[in-house]
């Protein structure tokens, strides 16, 4: 009974979506609309939980809509926000992403590929420490370093991200320092104020979303929860850009 419930809650959530009005049902989900009326009158029983679930589906995907539609330019256009590829872009792809994570480690060179093939696009990175809150040994995290670097050596930007990707396995004092030695950003790791504040906006979105884990994308109309192969990032780009 449970699957059941499970599989006409699914298929109601899709059909009663707040993004479909009854003009714009299609004949199939007409159909779709018949079927599920004939299967609650034969199951009375499950009306109550469908009912609940369908409530709270459309409670989520309006609280969802509005988190983006209140956050629009906090993510799309916020100069404070690091990001790669085109200045006027066709398509804008959120990245919600970790220096210590990873799989965000490994969508990064997919998200690099995409931006060759498709130099129209342009990639926010939003940056999120929640694999180290505190590097040991120092008093900041990558993400606060980061967001220095952006704001204050911003030619040299490219150069710190690329080498705090490349590391496989989580950063310490002496990775961080070596970067900024390198890169001549040693000044970047002093913690800022106005860059925790930026973070902790950050992850409240991140919350608001309903989203869990780093990587997180939104690309066009959908999030895409955690890690996305190439040929599926490419895939929904392309049905984006169209």
């Amino acid at each position: 009974m449970k699957s059941l419930l499970l599989s006409v809650s699914i298929a109601a959530s899709l059909v009663f979506s707040p993004l479909v009005s009854a003009e714009s049902l299609t004949p199939n989900q007409e159909k779709q609309l018949t079927e599920i009326s004939d299967l609650l009158r034969q199951n009375p029983n499950i009306i109550e939980g469908l009912h609940s679930n369908l409530t709270q589906y459309i409670d989520g995907q309006q609280t969802l809509e509005n988190t983006l539609k209140q956050n629009h330019d906090y993510l799309y256009n916020n100069p404070e926000q690091p990001y790669f590829g085109a200045e006027n872009p066709k398509l804008t792809i959120i990245n919600f992403t970790d220096y210590n994570c990873p799989y965000c480690k490994r969508l990064e060179s997919g998200l690099i590929e995409v931006i060759k093939k498709h130099p129209e696009i342009r990639v926010v990175n939003v940056l999120l420490p929640f694999q180290q809150r505190m590097i040991p040994g120092l008093k900041t995290n990558t993400a606060w370093y980061a967001l220095n670097v952006w704001e204050n050596d911003r030619s040299k930007f490219a150069e710190v991200h690329r080498l705090m990707m490349a590391k496989p396995s989580r950063h310490d004092s002496t990775s961080i320092m070596k970067i900024a030695d390198l890169t001549d950003t040693q000044k970047d790791l002093t913690p800022n104020q106005k860059k925790k504040e930026l973070v902790e906006k950050n992850e409240d979105i991140f919350s608001q979303l309903g989203l869990r884990g780093t990587p997180s994308l939104i690309i066009g109309d959908e999030i895409i929860p955690g890690f996305i192969p190439q040929d599926q990032l490419e895939a929904t780009i392309k049905a984006q850009l169209k």
